[in-house]
């Protein structure tokens, strides 16, 4: 859908069109395929789990964006700001917790792991980029627009080997079951579109933060995601929902305090 959505802009002329050599394409394309893995991994960890336990494996991001960070550019966050990662990775965790001894399983763990994992090198590998001019001329917008192109080519190629023998077989399942025909079709192009806005607006935020400022964000966006669906669906909150939700804002707060104090450091 995001596809779809950004050609119009460029063709129209609606928004500058990047102007991209064989090497730019060949620079952005590994983080295509991550933010393949990234994007597929994550809907396969919903699909194997409740969303809450989904919520839990997805908070570990920042984890592994800062080993990635550590690993790859030989940079580091003080000590103080990766103690201000545990309560947020833990008030999730607390806020998500109510259906994770019904709801477990090992392929939601791996694919959140494997998700993880991609995210990071994501973002650690995007942020690099973002520091070069060429990609500073075409903006963030546009270096994810062209991200999610690459994004849908590696995916796409996968979709049609193992889903799409069974596209009919499952839509006609779906509604007989009683899902309403056009609510099926509306809510996959409703979704395909927010998230590709979303993913836009996130990297003009990258684009201005550290890779793992940013996973922060992305986690503490997690709790947002709790309540909202727990306001939507009528689910009664719990104490712990309450009391994770508490913890990973206070938690939140604590890492901003810590990152404004300390700075970041590339060892030697």
């Amino acid at each position: 859908v995001g596809v779809f959505w950004i050609l119009p802009f460029w063709l129209l002329g609606l928004r500058t069109a990047p102007r991209m050599s064989a090497l730019n394409w060949q620079q952005i394309a590994p983080m295509g395929l991550l933010s393949a893995g990234a994007h597929g991994g994550s809907v396969m960890a919903l699909g194997a789990t409740a969303v809450s336990l989904a919520q839990i494996l997805k908070a570990c991001e920042p984890v592994f964006t800062a080993a990635s960070e550590a690993m790859l550019y030989n940079q580091f966050q003080a000590w103080q700001v990766y103690v201000a990662l545990l309560p947020i990775i833990g008030g999730v965790a607390l806020a998500s917790v109510t259906s994770l001894s019904t709801s477990f399983s090992f392929t939601s763990v791996i694919s959140a792991m494997v998700a993880n994992q991609c995210a990071a090198l994501k973002i650690v590998g995007s942020r690099a980029l973002m520091l070069q001019p060429w990609v500073k001329d075409m903006g963030a917008a546009n270096y994810y627009g062209v991200m999610h192109i690459l994004s849908f080519l590696w995916l796409a190629a996968v979709a049609l080997v193992y889903e799409g023998p069974r596209v009919s077989m499952n839509y006609k399942r779906r509604v007989s079951i009683g899902a309403p025909p056009d609510a099926i079709l509306n809510n996959i192009l409703l979704s395909g579109l927010m998230y590709y806005l979303y993913n836009e607006v996130s990297f003009l935020y990258l684009a201005k933060v550290t890779p793992i400022t940013f996973s922060v964000a992305n986690t503490i966006k997690r709790v947002v995601v709790l309540l909202v669906s727990c306001l939507i669906f009528g689910t009664r909150i719990s104490k712990e929902s309450i009391m994770g939700s508490i913890v990973a804002i206070m938690g939140t707060l604590a890492y901003a305090r810590c990152k404004t104090a300390t700075g970041l450091w590339t060892a030697a």
